[in-house]
């Protein structure tokens, strides 16, 4: 699942302005890996939703400047969001399996 995010990210991320498209995409993974480790809780995910998409924000706003270089800097975007998708997805896949929501 994480590496066809990270797929779908590097594709999306090589086109100008679409790394932004890339923070609901990170969101919602976050949201499926939560469910499929049936750890989704709201409190938990809204704070660690927050961090990601400042963090993302902050990092595709950094990412623009590299569309100044032509097509180099379109394979770096796409290197980037590859790279973050996977990082990301990786730690929280890792995160989540091992602290499951405990039981009402």
């Amino acid at each position: 699942m994480i590496l066809a995010f990270a797929l779908i990210g590097a594709v999306v991320g090589f086109f100008p302005g679409g790394s932004f498209l890339l923070i609901p995409m990170e969101v919602y993974l976050l949201y499926k890996i939560c469910t499929k480790h049936k750890a989704f809780d709201f409190p938990m995910f809204f704070l660690v939703a927050a961090a990601l998409i400042g963090v993302s924000a902050f990092l595709k706003g950094l990412a623009t400047f590299l569309q100044a270089i032509p097509v180099i800097g379109q394979f770096a975007n796409s290197l980037v969001a590859f790279g973050f998708i996977v990082a990301f997805g990786n730690i929280a896949e890792h995160y989540y399996s091992r602290h499951p929501r405990p039981p009402n």
